[in-house]
């Protein structure tokens, strides 16, 4: 028994050798050769010698590129967290944690855009920080200042530490800083990350509790706003798919041995209802576009796993037993905050209130939003000269040298350069990264079913690579069904993720300069030309922005004095405190601090809002002329029901103001 335990301690710490390795496998390292090719002389540079510190792979290195990074993430999007809003995000956000904040209780008490649960974090966020719309930005801001470390921390099990720094901040540049806002789909990519940081620790260390705050982090975000799901869902395909890789058995003979046909069916028959419910969910949109973006990243998932099916070994017992360990905690994390939430629900008696309110909620969010179709499948061919630069700097040893590199540098400040003033070159680059994520899906199950057979890869990294593809499969759903720009912002750093992990996987090559500067021209794209576009607000131009300077505002806005004397003229109009705003304009009865009289600040229905002017007091109601979704227009039965009611009216801006004395 002793030689036993001694042999598994040895066999041990060389897997625990082996995985660290991996770790000194670069993707685009800033590598520097502290000595010349079959020389002792040493660098001669401090600039080499620097780099040479930061790409080191120990303590201090990872800890000085880390606090690098936080500083550079942490300056350059707090100086503009406060800047822009798009009225109606801001509003419904904010309108609903002054409810919760006044003790009421979402889908219950008021409806609910969202699960709910940002609805409580914002609302402590306006009693630690005050009621103003800054508060909220300052809420987002420190989970996403949590949130890069998680990024640098996955960046860091594939790539050394410089690189791991340049990756995060690419995943920064095409995320979060493209609308500052604090939407729930930013927390739902947060948590997301910090659920993959810990499965990946996971897998490290094999100890259940990091399953367990995996399915935290998918219970949390699934509070948030019900997308969380789609992390869930990433989850359990890659806790399927570690099942199959830890039951892997090369032995023939013990192989045939085990009848594992009851386990498979059923995993067969549980991916199969995964596709067809993601088909029943995209049905009614199902078109090329769809397929490519939302199914088929999935779809190559779930072959992954269906073909790595021929290699397992293990018999049914154990294959469910294996599985269940895992699924276990994990989804007792998952359920666990839930179960909290609605304990308020429970004691006032209204859970089947709340689980209606949010399947209503979300369905009818989900029809506004059908407006947007994705780009068709043939504007892949942007991702081809991407495609190519990669391949070449892994494979091509003519593609390793500095003088390419170079090249490959002076071609990316062209492009950046050309984004800026060509719509065409910018188009080009967008669509490089907004067709990327079935690509790299695809590129990385290909890699995983290769890697089976290659002992110089281990079974670590193919797992490693497993997790990040499931989860950017699954996660890129998001954009269903309103793919517009800032949509692919929510889910493309774990797209990003990925491609790392592909590319330091199976290289052959270096390919230090050309990687740097791909990661560079991305880099430099998304700062120099991408952000400065305020993608979120892609439906009119950007004008000149001023603090709002009313007790609720803190914001740097367009338009700023209208809204001030809007606020102004509201409040003077209704004495005592009440206010109808319908069609979408949640903010108003926010930035005024009038009452709602009906229980839902984006418009009720005709008939509750005809019932609620009826009884009650209203002074003044406002009308929004120009709403974004179309079924937020005014029905003609409210509309003839406020001019008989209110005699006074006049125009502001896009708001129609009725008021009587």
């Amino acid at each position: 028994m002793s030689e036993q335990i001694k042999d598994s301690q040895v066999q041990h710490y060389q897997i625990e050798d082996q995985a660290r390795s991996t770790l000194r496998q670069t993707l685009p390292s800033v590598e520097v050769r502290i000595r010349d090719a079959g020389s002792e002389k040493p660098a001669t540079t401090a600039w080499e010698a620097t780099l040479a510190m930061f790409s080191r792979n120990d303590s201090l290195a990872r800890l000085l590129v880390l606090c690098l990074v936080m500083v550079i993430a942490g300056s350059y999007v707090g100086v503009r967290v406060n800047q822009s809003w798009i009225a109606v995000d801001d509003g419904t956000l904010a309108e609903s944690a002054v409810r919760v904040l006044q003790g009421q209780l979402p889908h219950s008490d008021f409806v609910e855009v969202y699960t709910g649960g940002l609805s409580f974090i914002h609302a402590a966020a306006f009693r630690v920080f005050g009621v103003n719309l800054l508060s909220l930005r300052i809420c987002v801001f420190l989970f996403f200042l949590a949130w890069v470390p998680a990024v640098y921390y996955i960046a860091l099990r594939f790539t050394p530490p410089l690189t791991a720094g340049m990756v995060t901040l690419l995943a920064i540049a095409w995320s979060f800083p493209n609308y500052e806002a604090a939407m729930p789909s930013w927390y739902n990519l947060f948590f997301a990350t910090f659920g993959a940081a810990a499965l990946l620790h996971y897998l490290d260390v094999r100890t259940k509790r990091w399953l367990f705050i995996a399915g935290l982090c998918g219970g949390a975000s699934i509070l948030i706003k019900v997308i969380g799901f789609y992390y869930i869902a990433g989850v359990l395909l890659f806790l399927a798919f570690l099942e199959q890789s830890d039951s892997d058995n090369d032995n023939e003979q013990q192989r045939t041995r085990k009848n594992s046909w009851a386990y498979r069916v059923f995993s067969a028959g549980a991916l199969l209802a995964f596709l067809g419910t993601l088909i029943y969910v995209l049905h009614r949109r199902l078109a090329a576009g769809e397929f490519y973006h939302f199914l088929l990243p999935s779809l190559a998932v779930v072959g992954m796993i269906l073909l790595g099916e021929r290699k397992a070994g293990a018999g049914t017992g154990e294959r469910f037993a294996a599985l269940l360990r895992q699924v276990i905690p994990f989804i007792c994390g998952a359920v666990i905050p839930i179960v909290i939430f609605l304990i308020p629900y429970a004691l006032a008696g209204s859970v089947g209130g709340f689980f209606s309110g949010v399947t209503s909620s979300a369905i009818a969010h989900a029809i506004n939003l059908a407006q947007a179709r994705p780009a068709p499948p043939q504007y892949i061919v942007a991702v081809l000269p991407l495609v190519a630069f990669l391949a070449a700097g892994m494979y091509w040893k003519q593609f390793q040298g500095r003088v390419v590199g170079a090249a490959v540098a002076l071609f990316a400040v062209v492009v950046v350069v050309r984004a800026t003033r060509s719509a065409f070159v910018y188009s080009g680059v967008w669509f490089s990264m907004a067709m990327l994520t079935p690509v790299v899906v695809a590129a990385g199950v290909a890699s995983i079913l290769a890697l089976r057979s290659r002992d110089s890869v281990s079974k670590l990294q193919r797992e490693r690579l497993a997790l990040l593809v499931a989860l950017a499969a699954t996660c890129t759903l998001v954009q269903y069904p309103f793919p517009v720009p800032i949509y692919l912002c929510y889910a493309l750093p774990l797209t990003l993720l990925a491609l790392v992990a592909i590319v330091t996987t199976v290289r052959k090559q270096r390919g230090t300069y050309v990687l740097a500067s791909l990661v560079g021209l991305y880099l430099t794209f998304a700062v120099v030309s991408m952000i400065p576009l305020h993608i979120a607000e892609y439906s009119h131009a950007i004008a000149r922005r001023d603090v709002l300077r009313v007790p609720r505002g803190g914001l740097q806005i367009e338009d700023e004095p209208f809204f001030e004397a809007l606020t102004i003229f509201l409040q003077q109009r209704a004495p005592n405190g009440l206010m109808y705003a319908g069609n979408s304009c949640p903010e108003l009865y926010f930035l005024t601090g009038l009452r709602n009289v009906t229980r839902d600040d984006n418009g009720a229905p005709p008939e509750e809002v005809l019932k609620a002017l009826q009884a009650n007091d209203v002074k003044v109601v406002v009308m929004f002329e120009s709403p974004y979704f179309p079924s937020a227009q005014t029905s003609s039965e409210v509309r003839a029901e406020v001019i008989r009611r209110f005699p006074q009216s006049r125009m502001a801006g896009s708001f129609h103001v009725y008021w009587r004395e």
